[in-house]
């Protein structure tokens, strides 16, 4: 019985920092005004709570109690000052780096989970999916911080085509 809980010590770890992560990018989507990176911080913060719910159910299956620390969500953790900063000055490429150094930092325990291979497969299969996952929004990000994908469309250079009579 106990070996069970050990077992599955690190996936309960994994479902609270998804679960940080989707407050994260919760909290980032609430902030931004460019309407792409709205988009994409809403997407992801979806997509991580999809993944902390597949967590959450394996662990219900293997007969382990999830933690329940996690429950809050969105704005709940912040303080005045925070609401008032975030709602004078918005600054997308901030709030984007601390996306990414979130994801990053789950996919270190990702890495950690998956390399020690002591789960059950169907288990690891999901997490290699959302790892991928992960990783995709990662160079997503990139894009957006790189200026490949550009923050707000409104603002895109209008080249015009020259058509010849």
């Amino acid at each position: 019985m106990e070996d069970r809980y050990s077992k599955f010590k690190k996936l309960n770890w994994l479902l609270s920092a998804s679960f940080e992560a989707e407050r994260v990018y919760y909290n980032a989507g609430e902030d931004v005004q460019q309407v792409e990176l709205k988009r994409f911080f809403n997407f992801e913060s979806v997509n991580r709570n999809r993944f902390s719910y597949e967590i959450s159910e394996q662990l219900v299956q293997a007969g382990v109690e999830p933690e329940k620390e996690w429950i809050q969500k969105g704005n709940l953790d912040r303080d005045w000052r925070e609401e008032k900063k975030a709602l004078t000055r918005s600054r997308p490429l901030k709030l984007l780096k601390k996306c990414r150094e979130r994801d990053e930092e789950n996919l270190q325990l990702y890495d950690e989970i998956l390399e020690e291979g002591k789960l059950p497969k169907e288990v690891l299969k999901i997490l290699k999916k959302q790892r991928s996952s992960i990783i995709m929004s990662l160079e997503k990000a990139e894009r957006f911080r790189t200026g490949e994908q550009v923050l707000d469309p409104s603002r895109r250079s209008k080249v015009v085509a020259l058509k010849a009579m």
